[in-house]
């Protein structure tokens, strides 16, 4: 698993199908993140996950990333959906699942977000070929 191109991914689809966040949003602090995924703010977790990721304000953590990321795909947030699925993938905090990231695939590209049914359409001709 090559870890910058994963990096790399999660920060395209991060940009790609986060909605609706404001600048302020972008400046919160990893206390302020968790507290609000506590209270059960799906995008703070996702927000909060990638902060795991890319170890930025937290120790680097994927297996907390993926907790995170489910939590926020649970509640809805393709962003956090997206990421677990490119974590199942790669098998980076979890084991390598192809299922499973087409699965979580196809929930981004069920909440209308593109990158989740090319991703969804990429990984699905990939595995059909093996």
């Amino acid at each position: 698993m090559h870890i910058h191109f994963l990096l790399h991914m999660l920060r395209v689809l991060a940009v790609l199908v986060l909605v609706g966040a404001t600048p302020s949003e972008a400046a919160e602090t990893p206390q302020q993140l968790k507290a609000a995924c506590e209270k059960g703010t799906a995008n703070a977790c996702a927000s909060l996950g990638m902060l795991y990721v890319e170890g930025e304000g937290v120790k680097k953590d994927n297996f907390q990333a993926v907790a995170l990321f489910r939590k926020a795909c649970d509640g809805g947030n393709a962003l956090g959906c997206g990421n677990l699925g490119i974590m199942y993938e790669y098998g980076a905090g979890v084991r390598q699942d192809n299922d499973e990231a087409l699965k979580y695939f196809g929930k981004v590209c069920d909440l209308k977000e593109q990158v989740g049914c090319d991703n969804y359409a990429r990984l699905k001709l990939m595995t059909d070929r093996r």
